[in-house]
C-alpha cells in the first residue's frame, strides 16, 4: 500500500480495509459468526462481488455499536498481516466511538437498499401480539410444516458452516468420538413413560445416540438426566443430537429445542412453554398460537434438552430465575405440554426435586483406550504428524490417563499439533505431564504469532475469577473492553452466541470456550497478579467434598480452581509465571509455596473419599515428591470410596499418589459408579493389599480390564467382588490371571439372591501353578440353583479344569470352598 493514500482521508482508509479484508473471506466470515452469532452469512450475498460482500458485512458489524466494532478493528491489527501505517491509522480512526459513523453512512448508500437488509433476521414477533384465529386443520398443518422447515434450515445452519479458528486444525471444530454411556437405575417404570425403560445396557456396550430415546413408549412425561463430570462432553453430545437431526437422523422428532441453564438463568419474568419456544429459541413466522396448538397435538415427537440443570438457579420467588426450573419442572411432570420428550445434562451430585422419580440416568463416562486412539487418529488424520501423536501418547501413562476425559484429550491433542514439529519424538510429551501444563501449552499454542501479551491475558483472567466468585460464565460487550474481547476472539478464548431474553431482546453474548479454561485463566490471575495477595490466594486453596446443588444467590463453579493453583505452584510453571509477573520472581515464590503449605496441612487431616480424591489431583499436579510422599503416607491404613462416581483419570492419580507409599493399604469401593475400563488404572500399583468393589455395576468388561491389572499388585493378598454382574465370560478372564497372582490367598464374592463365598488359597509356588475347584461345588447343599454366584464359580472351575490339561504337570491344591 502507498503511504500516501493513507493520508488522504478516511475514504481512502475505508478502501484500504476493504481491500485488506477482501484477501481473506474466510477470516472474515469466521469473525463475523464471532461478533454476529445469529447472523447468515449466506443470505443474498451470492450475487455481491468481493468488495460489495465485504461493504455489506462491515456495516452489519457496524450497527451492532461502537464497543463491538472497536473489537474487530483490534483483531484486524492482532491477526491479519497488516502494514504499521495502516495499523495506526485504523486504531486512531476507525477504534474510536464515532471516527466511522460519517463515512460508513456515505460508503451505505452506494449498496441498494434490499442488499443492506440481505441476511438480517426479521424483527422479532411474540406469540402473544396477535389475536387467536380459527385455522382450519390445513392452514394450521401448512403453518406448521413451514415452522418445522424453518426451525431444520436453522439448525442446518448452525452445525453445517463451522468454521476453524485461525491456525487451528478443521478436526478441532469437528471431531467426534462417541462417549461410554452407561444406565445409572436398576429397573424404570415403563409404563409411567420413562425413556430408558427398557434399554439394556451392559457394561463395556455402547448406547448410540438413539439409543437414548424408547419411541414406543407413549404415556407421561418421558425424561432422560445425562450425568458427567466436568469435561466428560454433556454439552458437546448436547449439541450433537441437535447436529444429527439437522442432518435427518433421529427422524422420530418433528422438532428438536437445545436450551442453556447458564443462558436461562438470565430470564427474570415467567415463561410460558409458547414463549419458550418462540421467544428464547425460533418464532414462527405467522400465528405461533396455531403452531404451538401443533406442537401440542404432536408434543410426543417433540424433543428438549436443557443443557447444564446443575447450573440452574433456586427459586428466589414468583416472578425470579427460579420460574425458569418451575417451567422446566412442568414440563418434566407432564403437566405442560404432555408428553413430550425432556433430556437435561448435569454433573453428579444433589440433583433439583423438581425431577420425576421415574427420570431415567444415565452416565456419561470418560474414553477408554480405543476411543482415545480413535480421537487422536481423526484429530490428526490430514496430518503428518499423526504417527508421532500416537507414539507420544503411548510413551506417557500420565498423559494418557489425561485423556480419559474428552476435553482433556482435545486439548492434548492441539498442544500436540503444536508441539510436534518443533520437538524430537519422545520430547513433547514431557511438556504436558498435568492438566495445568496441558492448558499452559494450550494458550501458548493459541497464540497466533507466538508473543503473548501478558496484560491481556492477566485482565482476561480477572475476568474470569470475577466470573467465578459472582456465578457468572455470560458476559457482555459492556462487561469487557473492546480490545480484550479482541484478545478472546483471536487466542479462541472466547466463544459467542445469541442471548434471547424475551421478544425482539436479543445481543450477543460471550463465555469462555469451557468453564475450566475460566478457571484456569482465574488461577492465573490470582498467581501472577501483583493485584493479588498471598492471603487471599490461599483462601481459594481449598477440596470440595461433592457437587453442591447451587444456592439462590450464585453458581458454584469453581471445581477445578484449586487443582489449578496446585499445578501452577510446579516449578516447572515458574518461569511462565514470571513473565506473566514481569519479572517479580520473588512473588511468584511466595505464592508457590504458600499453595503447597496449605496442602500439606490438608494432606494430614482426616478427609472423606471425595475430598482424598481431590487432594491426591491436587499433590499430582504440583510434582512435588516431598508433599506425595506426605500425603501417601499420611492416608489411612484402610481407605473408603463410598457412593460417588470416579473415573480413570482419578484412580490414575490415587496410584501416582500410592507410588510414594511404603506401607500396604486397603481400598475399598462401595457404591461407587466406575468406568468399565477403571482397573486398568491400578496396573502396577504394589501398594495395595485389601481391594474391594461393591457394585452392581461391575460386568465383564470390568473383570477383563481388571484381570489385567491383579497380577501386577505384587502385594495383594484379598480381592472383593460384591453383588456385581460377571458371567462365565468375565470369570474366564480372571480365572487366567489368578494364577499370576502369587500373592493373592482370597477371594470374596457377594450374589444377589444367594449367599457370601469365600474362596482362599495358600500363595502358588510359582507363577506357571493353576488352581482348579473341586467337583463337589456342584452339590453345596444351602446354595439355591438359580444363584448367579453359583453359575459363576461353575464356570470358573470348568475353565480352570480346561486350562490345567495343557499344562504337564498336575494341577495344585485345589481352593477350600466355604460359606457365611
Amino acid at each position: 500500500m502507498d503511504p500516501v493514500d493513507l493520508q488522504l482521508g478516511n475514504k481512502n482508509l475505508w478502501s484500504c480495509l476493504v481491500r485488506l479484508l477482501s484477501k481473506d473471506p474466510e477470516w472474515l466470515n469466521a469473525k463475523m459468526k464471532f461478533f454476529l452469532p445469529n447472523t447468515d452469512l449466506d443470505s443474498g450475498n451470492e450475487t455481491l462481488d468481493p468488495e460489495q460482500r465485504v461493504i455489506l458485512q462491515l456495516n452489519k458489524l457496524h450497527v451492532q455499536g461502537s464497543a463491538t466494532w472497536q473489537s474487530f478493528i483490534h483483531c484486524v491489527c492482532m491477526q491479519l498481516e497488516v502494514p504499521l501505517e495502516l495499523e495506526v491509522l485504523l486504531l486512531s480512526t476507525f477504534g474510536c466511538d464515532d471516527g466511522f459513523t460519517s463515512q460508513l453512512g456515505a460508503e451505505g448508500k452506494s449498496l441498494p437498499e434490499s442488499q443492506l437488509h440481505q441476511g438480517l433476521k426479521r424483527p422479532h414477533q411474540s406469540c402473544g401480539s396477535s389475536p387467536r384465529r380459527k385455522q382450519c386443520r390445513k392452514q394450521q398443518l401448512e403453518l406448521a410444516k413451514k415452522y418445522l422447515q424453518l426451525l431444520r434450515t436453522s439448525a442446518q445452519q448452525r452445525y453445517g458452516s463451522r468454521i476453524p479458528g485461525s491456525g487451528q486444525p478443521h478436526a478441532f471444530h469437528q471431531v467426534y468420538v462417541p462417549p461410554i454411556l452407561r444406565r445409572a437405575t436398576a429397573s424404570l417404570d415403563t409404563q409411567e413413560g420413562a425413556i430408558m425403560g427398557d434399554l439394556k445396557v451392559e457394561d463395556g456396550t455402547d448406547v448410540s445416540i438413539s439409543d437414548l430415546f424408547n419411541t414406543r413408549v407413549n404415556k407421561g412425561p418421558r425424561v432422560t438426566v445425562l450425568l458427567g463430570k466436568s469435561g466428560m462432553g454433556k454439552t458437546t453430545l448436547a449439541h450433537r443430537l441437535c447436529q444429527k437431526w439437522a442432518e435427518g437422523h433421529l427422524d422420530y422428532f418433528q422438532a428438536l429445542f437445545l436450551f442453556e441453564f447458564r443462558q436461562l438463568n438470565l430470564i427474570t419474568r415467567f415463561l410460558t412453554p409458547s414463549q419458550l419456544l418462540f421467544d428464547l429459541y425460533l418464532s414462527p413466522e405467522l400465528d405461533p398460537d396455531a403452531v404451538f396448538q401443533y406442537l401440542e397435538k404432536n408434543a410426543d415427537q417433540v424433543l428438549l434438552i436443557f443443557d447444564g440443570l446443575d447450573e440452574a438457579l433456586q427459586p428466589t420467588g414468583p416472578d425470579g430465575p427460579g420460574s425458569v426450573l418451575t417451567l422446566f419442572s412442568r414440563l418434566c411432570h407432564g403437566t405442560l405440554l404432555p408428553g413430550c420428550r425432556v433430556m437435561a445434562t448435569s454433573r453428579p451430585g444433589k440433583l433439583p426435586a423438581c425431577l420425576p422419580a421415574e427420570a431415567a440416568m444415565v452416565y456419561m463416562l470418560g474414553f477408554d483406550g480405543p476411543r482415545v486412539e480413535e480421537y487422536v487418529n481423526h484429530f490428526f488424520s490430514t496430518q503428518p504428524s499423526r504417527e508421532g501423536a500416537l507414539a507420544e501418547l503411548q510413551t506417557n501413562g500420565r498423559l494418557r490417563s489425561l485423556c480419559a476425559v474428552p476435553a482433556l484429550c482435545q486439548v492434548a491433542c492441539l498442544c500436540l499439533y503444536h508441539l510436534l514439529p518443533d520437538h524430537a519424538p519422545g520430547q513433547s510429551v514431557a511438556l504436558l505431564p498435568t492438566m495445568t501444563q496441558l492448558y499452559m501449552q494450550m494458550v501458548l499454542a493459541l497464540s497466533p504469532r507466538g508473543h503473548l501479551p501478558t496484560t491481556s491475558l492477566l485482565d482476561l483472567g480477572e475476568l474470569a475469577l470475577r466470573g467465578l466468585e459472582t456465578g457468572k460464565v455470560i458476559f457482555y460487550a459492556k462487561d469487557i473492553a473492546p480490545p480484550l474481547i479482541a484478545f478472546g476472539a483471536t487466542h479462541s478464548l472466547l466463544t459467542s452466541f445469541c442471548v434471547r431474553t424475551g421478544p425482539g431482546h436479543q445481543q450477543t453474548g460471550y463465555a469462555f470456550t469451557h468453564v475450566s479454561l475460566q478457571e484456569f485463566l482465574a488461577a492465573l490471575h490470582l498467581m501472577a497478579s501483583p493485584k493479588v495477595d498471598k492471603d487471599t490466594l490461599t483462601q481459594h486453596v481449598t477440596l470440595h467434598s461433592r457437587w453442591v446443588q447451587r444456592t439462590k444467590a450464585r453458581l458454584n463453579l469453581s471445581d477445578h480452581l484449586p487443582t489449578f493453583l496446585a499445578g501452577l505452584a510446579s516449578c516447572t510453571c515458574r518461569p511462565f509465571l514470571s513473565h506473566l509477573a514481569q519479572g517479580n520472581e520473588d512473588c511468584i515464590n511466595t505464592k508457590q509455596a504458600a499453595v503447597v503449605q496449605v496442602l500439606k496441612k490438608l494432606a494430614t487431616r482426616k478427609l472423606t473419599g471425595p475430598k482424598v480424591v481431590e487432594l491426591c489431583h491436587c499433590v499430582n499436579e504440583t510434582q512435588e515428591p516431598e508433599l506425595a510422599s506426605l500425603t501417601a503416607q499420611s492416608l489411612p491404613y484402610q481407605l473408603p470410596f463410598h457412593n460417588f462416581p470416579l473415573t480413570c483419570t482419578d484412580l490414575a492419580t490415587l496410584t501416582n499418589i500410592l507410588e510414594h507409599r511404603e506401607a500396604p493399604i486397603h481400598l475399598d469401593f462401595d457404591g461407587c459408579p466406575l468406568e468399565p475400563h477403571c482397573p486398568e488404572a491400578l496396573v502396577g500399583c504394589g501398594q495395595i493389599e485389601n481391594l474391594s468393589f461393591k457394585s452392581r455395576k461391575c460386568g465383564d468388561a470390568f473383570a477383563e480390564a481388571l484381570s489385567r491389572s491383579l497380577p501386577t499388585m505384587g502385594r495383594l493378598q484379598m480381592l472383593g467382588l460384591a453383588g456385581s454382574k460377571i458371567t462365565a465370560r468375565g470369570i474366564s478372564h480372571l480365572v487366567k490371571a489368578l494364577p499370576l497372582c502369587p500373592q493373592l490367598e482370597e477371594v470374596r464374592a457377594l450374589g444377589e439372591s444367594g449367599p457370601q463365598l469365600r474362596l482362599e488359597a495358600m500363595p502358588a509356588a510359582s507363577q506357571s501353578r493353576l488352581y482348579s475347584l473341586p467337583a463337589g461345588l456342584r452339590r453345596i447343599p444351602d446354595i439355591s440353583p438359580g444363584s448367579r454366584v453359583l453359575d459363576l464359580l461353575i464356570a470358573l472351575h470348568e475353565e480352570a479344569i480346561r486350562l490345567s490339561s495343557r499344562f504337564l504337570e498336575p494341577p495344585g491344591k485345589n481352593f477350600p470352598i466355604g460359606t457365611k
